[in-house]
Parts: structure tokens; sequence; C-alpha cells
């Protein structure tokens, strides 16, 4: 900054000199004298980058410029104005070199006009005051141009644009200005511009480091709390939970964490819409966090996850206590879409140990037995134990050699034979699929198939099924051409339901095969359709137009809503073995297998019941109407070698 004991230094070679009142000549006669002041002019080029980098912002820079420029140069007022916008001026700077320079540092008005000057964009030039004269008063009194005898102008031009003017006011023409004086005001005003520039660049600067700044913290926030629901964030549970740890170092307490995840949840989503889910989230994070007790964290873990952080002195008996809070605030429906809405939700709880060092050891505790609780059904509760943990390395065990079953041909097909309970005629088999591990031995499908489901690998899987099956079947015909149209029943996971031209890749495997539509049997859940009843429609429609025939499975154990039933494309509803088990022993269980084979046939569908264990259950069914049964009454599921023994059996035998 130009302070004032600097300025005299630099300008102690410059008298300030009287400015009396003259009349006005023609400009373009003034620059013939003689230049006393080279030196000084030359001087305070020279050193005015140093002093513009020296100053704290821009209008001190314009100002104590302005101010220089007035002694060094003999001018009697200096003055720079800067175009903002569309030709309106402003005066940003003045100086006078008959008054002090701090007396109007504080007194100059923002002064405004519609700039009239005519300068070129990078030349300096003379002109008459006298042209200026159709300024506003204000700025006219304040540049006393009725006093000025001519003047010199310089723009400011700042990255190719005309930023403002530089402009030199002489009172009287017996003091003429110097020959170089154009030069003078040229270099100098390229020195402000430079100096307008770089100020302008640290604003930007600023500006982007406020920017930052905020941005900064509007990330630490999203990292803090969870923006759906405004609830602490992993990251913040993962802090606190750290920090408590550290404390349980120094004092013998324990500390826990309780994971709650949120049964078919996925179901609410594909039936209700996602902006109902996301409120559903909102309301129960809410619902969490007002009724659990307020020195409970509670945060949105992701997706339809949460958790709590279980408080100091916590121990399996009060994070029970806390868990079994988490299900009651469940107990009372959620209003979505004006519509009730229950959920149920699984709970993980984990304990700090001795052995853990990091907060994630016990986030794993606390995953496995939430994923422990899941698999027992909904609404389950369970605390970590070490049992768990070997229980996760064998089902990783598991989950690696199933990868590689499938490249091993590890995997094999039973048939499981289907008949006409009236009749006792053989009408089909529903292909099941097993896995023969080469050390295991024979690996439970209820072991492989939700493991399967889990990974992705069931839709491998239902492809090398379906191909199988097919096969198979035209062994059948070859062998046997004159056979009766059996039907193959092959089940189809939702994953491989929802993949992407289903009915083209059937088709595929039918015709690779060689065998016909008419004989193949898709059979899936209610909860496949219940997914993406869009989709479901839209696939079966698919499905039926190629003349693949599509059963409903285990029907009883989903959902069970009749008011979806009817929108679907059919041809076979399976009855749950559960029912046909209690078809002897409960009245209740025979008049709910009565209503359901009633309404298949009344929806046009042929009915299955599986699980027909009894020659009484087999009579009871007839009695209903139900066509169609499979169970050990009539067959176990056979090997290849046993289900081609059946065939000859029952349709060829001498």
């Amino acid at each position: 900054m130009l302070e004032s004991g600097t300025t005299t230094h630099l300008l102690s070679t410059v008298a300030s000199p009287v400015i009396p009142h003259v009349t006005h000549v023609n400009p373009t006669d003034r620059f013939s004298a003689s230049d006393s002041n080279i030196l000084s002019v030359g001087q305070f080029i020279a050193d005015l980058p140093r002093y513009i980098h020296q100053e704290p912002d821009l209008d001190a820079m314009l100002q104590n410029t302005a101010e220089g420029l007035c002694h060094v140069l003999g001018c009697d007022l200096v003055a720079i104005s800067h175009i903002y916008t569309e030709g309106r001026a402003q005066l940003k700077a003045i100086a006078y070199s008959t008054r002090a320079a701090t007396a109007i540092d504080h007194a100059l008005p923002s002064l405004q006009w519609e700039d009239t000057s005519r300068s070129p964009d990078r030349q300096a030039q003379a002109f008459d005051p006298l042209s200026w004269a159709n300024l506003p008063a204000d700025v006219q009194q304040w540049l006393q141009i009725d006093q000025m005898h001519d003047g010199i102008v310089a723009p400011l031009v700042c990255e190719g644009h005309r930023w403002g003017n530089l402009i030199g006011f002489r009172q009287a023409h017996s003091r003429p200005w110097p020959s170089n004086a154009i030069d003078v005001f040229e270099q100098i005003a390229a020195q402000v511009a430079l100096g307008v520039n770089l100020f302008q660049l640290k604003q930007q600067l600023q500006q982007e480091q406020n920017q930052r700044q905020q941005t900064d913290q509007l990330l630490s926030h999203i990292r803090a709390f969870d923006l759906l629901t405004g609830l602490p964030s992993r990251q913040q549970v993962l802090q606190v939970l750290s920090q408590a740890m550290q404390v349980s170092d120094l004092a013998p307490q324990s500390i826990g964490v309780a994971l709650l995840n949120i049964d078919r949840f996925q179901a609410i989503n594909n039936t209700l819409g996602h902006k109902v889910g996301d409120q559903l989230l909102m309301d129960f994070g809410r619902r969490l966090r007002q009724q659990l007790d307020p020195e409970l964290l509670v945060s949105h873990w992701g997706g339809d996850e949460f958790a709590v952080l279980l408080p100091s002195m916590a121990n399996p008996e009060t994070a029970m206590v806390v868990a079994n809070r988490l299900q009651s605030i469940l107990e009372h429906p959620f209003e979505a879409d004006q519509t009730e809405v229950f959920l149920t939700a699984c709970i993980g709880f984990a304990l700090n140990q001795p052995s853990h060092n990091t907060p994630e050891q016990i986030i794993q505790d606390a995953e496995t037995a939430l994923h422990h609780a899941k698999s027992h059904g909904i609404a389950k509760i369970f605390g970590f134990h070490a049992t768990m943990h070997d229980q996760m390395v064998a089902r990783l065990q598991l989950e690696i050699a199933l990868r590689k079953a499938l490249e091993r041909q590890e995997f094999l097909l039973v048939y499981q034979p289907i008949f006409s309970l009236s009749q006792g005629h053989l009408v089909g088999f529903e292909a099941l699929v097993r896995w023969q591990h080469p050390s295991l031995g024979l690996v439970s499908p209820a072991d492989f198939i939700p493991l399967a489901e889990e990974t992705g690998l069931v839709v491998a899987l239902d492809k090398w099924g379906l191909q199988t099956a097919c096969k198979q079947m035209r062994q059948w015909q070859d062998r046997w051409p004159s056979l009766p149209a059996l039907t193959m029943s092959v089940n189809l996971s939702s994953r491989h339901f929802s993949q992407p031209n289903l009915a083209q890749h059937v088709q595929a495997h039918l015709d690779a095969a060689g065998v016909t539509a008419d004989r193949l049997k898709l059979e899936i859940t209610e909860s496949t359709l219940i997914e993406n009843m869009a989709l479901a429609n839209s696939v079966l429609a698919e499905l039926q137009q190629f003349g693949v025939q599509v059963s409903l499975d285990d029907f009883g154990t989903g959902y069970s809503s009749l008011n979806y039933l009817h929108q679907f494309q059919l041809n076979t509803l399976k009855v749950d073995q559960s029912f046909i088990a209690a078809l002897e022993a409960s009245s209740e269980k025979t008049a709910i297998v009565q209503a359901i084979i009633t309404l298949a046939h009344a929806l046009g569908m042929n009915v299955v019941a599986e699980g027909v264990e009894t020659l009484a259950q087999q009579q009871i069914l007839t009695a209903m109407q139900c066509e169609y049964g499979q169970g050990y009454l009539f067959a176990k599921p056979l090997t290849v070698k046993d289900a081609t023994h059946l065939i000859e059996q029952k349709f060829f035998a001498k």
C-alpha cells in the first residue's frame, strides 16, 4: 500500500503546485514543453507493480495509484472510473494535487453515469474536458470539469475487455504535460489493469475458497448425517463407537451395536413404489428416535437397515431389552399413501470383546448375528456368539465350492413323478436339482438353494436345470416315440424370472432339445409375481404365446392374496404340502384346501397337491376334484435311471 510515508519518499523530488483558474485552450498545444520529472516518473512506473502487490484491496490500490500519478505527472486531478455494466460507469478513485489524499479517501460517494468516453480500447489520448460537459452535475462537481483545461484518458483493459478509464486533468496551460505523458498514461494504465486483474483473481480465489469451505462443510454434514432420514450416518456411529472403545480400555465396561433390517422391504418398494418406501424409512427412523431412550444413538445404516448404538455397561440382557423394545415399536402400523403398512424386522446385536481392536469388528459381529436372524425367518432376534462365526466361515467355504460346482458338473437332476389322483396315471415329472459334493456328499437343497439365490448363482443353476430337463425329456421321446405327452415341471427363481428376454431363452432351450413348448411347465412362487407385477404380467403373456405352461408353486405360504391372483395368466396352482399334511386332522385346513381348489377352477387353472403321503389324503383330494398330486404315496424323487424304469413300467410293460 502507498502509505503517506512511502509516498513522500517516492515523490520527494516533486513539488505540489498551486492551481490557478485558467481559460481553456486547444489541448493539442500542450505537449511541446520540456519534462523535468522524467526520472521521478520512471521511478514511479518501476516501483508501481511492487506497491500494487502490497495493497490490501482494490479500492486502496486505485486510490493510491491516482494520488501517486497526480504528483509525479503534475496533474491537478486524477480519476479512475470503472465500467461495470452496459456502459454504466462508476467513479472509483480521485486525487487532487492541492488536497491531502486522506481527506477524500472515505468521502468519495459512488458516483455513476453513462460512459461517454470515445477512446480506443487500448490507446491513450488527449481530450478537451468540455467534451464531458454532459456528465451528471455531481460527477462534474467532483471532477471540477469547469476548471479543467485539458486531459488525458487511457483505457484500463483487463483480459481483452475495457474495465474502465484512467483520467488525468490539468487546469493551466502555463504548465504543459511532459512530452511523453500519453506513453506514461498508457504504461501506468497497463500496470493498473494488471493490478485490477490481480485483485479480481484474488477475489475469485477467495470466493472459490469460500465455496470450497462451504462444500467441505456440506460434505462433512453429509458424512455425519443421512440425507434421507436426518439420522446420524454410519461414519458417525463408527466414530462414536471408536471413542467409546477408547474409554472402555480405561474402565471395565462394554458397549455394543444392534443392527435392524426391515423384512421384505423390497416387496414394499415394488408394490407401493420407491417414493412410498423412502417415506416409510423416514417415518421409521423418526419413530425410533422419538420412542427410544435419548442416550441411544440411532443411525440409518443404509438401505432398509438401521443401527442402534448400545450404551456403556451394556450386557446381553440389556441388549435384548433394547432389541425387544425395537420390535415393540413396530407393532403399530405405519401410514403410507393412505394405506396402513405393517413392518417387521430382524435384529442382530453384538457387544465389544477384549479381542476387538476396531469398531468394524463389533459391526462385523452384529452383521453376522443379523444374517443369522434373517436366515431363521421374519422378526427374529439373535445376539452374536462365537459359533455363528464358525457357521459363517462354513457358509463362505460352501459358497466358494458352489461357484465351482457348475464348472465341475457336480449338480444332477432328480425327477418326482406327478400322478392323476382320480385315475392313477403318470402325467409328468418335477425336475429337482441336487448337489453331489465330492467330499461333503449330497448337499441338501435347503442349504445351497438359498445361498445360490443370495449370490445370484441361481440364475446359472436354473439355466442348467432347464437345459438338462429338456434334454432328458427328448431322450425319453426318442426312446419311446409313442410316449404319451408327459410334462416336465422346472422351478424358476425370481432372479431368473426377471432376466431380460426370458421367454426367448426358454424357447431357445426347447428348440435346442427338440421339445415342444406344451411339454414344459415353469414353476414360480408367489413372491416372484409380487416383486414386480407389471414385469410378471409381461413375461407370463410372452410364455403363454410360446405355449409354455406356468405353475404357481407353494400356494398358501406366501402372500396368498386373492386380489392379485386373477391378474396373472397361470395354468396350474400347486397347493403347499403343509396344507395337505393336515387334511385328515384339521377340518379348517380341509376347508382352506377346498377353497383353493374351487378358486383355481374358477380362474381356469388345474390343481396339483404337493406332499401327498397317504391314501386317505388322495381320497379327500379326489373328492375335492383336485386333478393331480405328487408325494411319497406315489414315489420319492427318482434318479434318471429309476424315472426311466417308472415310465417303462407304467406305459410299456408287457
